[in-house]
């Protein structure tokens, strides 16, 4: 199944009521691919957000979880992807760090399209002030015809897409940051709560 999610918990959500259609998750070697297979007995799957570890920290990590029931389907110790976590629901199917992990899995999306999203504004702000209103630049291009013309405007195409393409990717990554940040203070509104 191909589908990509922006919202941990959507995903988890996601990931839990295709359990409950009797579909156990066994791989999801990349962000939007997800491995099924069916399954006649009710699985959990939950989420887990971590920093890197040290090689002899992630080794516990995972013997830890794998010792209370969880198998472990996708993460590795660098923190680059979330560990997604499957067992048999037996009524302990939380995770000791749920909380903890989506604050610091927010934290870091918060972080990364913040820098990114800064990255594209000052690259637009440089591009729109050297702007003179074409973002095709070879001289008498749409004057060219034929086979000329498409030679042309081909060539200049990846480059006229490098001017036009970074202020959209901005607004993406702004909204995505906006996103992030919301659920960050939503996530430390829980923690607060449980205090």
């Amino acid at each position: 199944v191909y589908k990509y999610f922006v919202d941990p918990n959507k995903q988890e959500k996601w990931l839990n009521k295709m359990n409950d259609k009797g579909y156990k998750l066994i791989k999801n070697p990349m962000d939007f691919i997800f491995i099924f297979e069916e399954s006649d007995t009710d699985y959990v799957t939950r989420l887990d957000y971590r920093d890197r570890m040290s090689m002899e920290g992630y080794s516990e990590y995972l013997s830890i979880h794998e010792e209370l029931g969880w198998e472990h389907v996708r993460g590795g110790r660098f923190g680059m992807t979330p560990h997604t976590w499957t067992k048999v629901k037996d009524g302990n199917d939380e995770l000791f760090s749920d909380k903890e992990s989506k604050v610091s899995f927010y934290k870091r999306a918060t972080s990364y399209t913040g820098t990114f999203a800064i990255l594209f504004m000052v690259y637009t702000f440089i591009f729109f002030n050297s702007f003179d209103g074409e973002i095709f630049l070879t001289p008498g291009l749409f004057d060219m015809e034929g086979i000329m013309f498409w030679k042309a405007f081909l060539f200049e195409l990846p480059f006229a897409l490098m001017r036009g393409v970074p202020p959209f990717i901005f607004l993406i990554l702004a909204v995505m940051f906006l996103y992030a940040y919301s659920n960050l203070n939503k996530a430390k509104k829980e923690i607060e709560n449980d205090l």
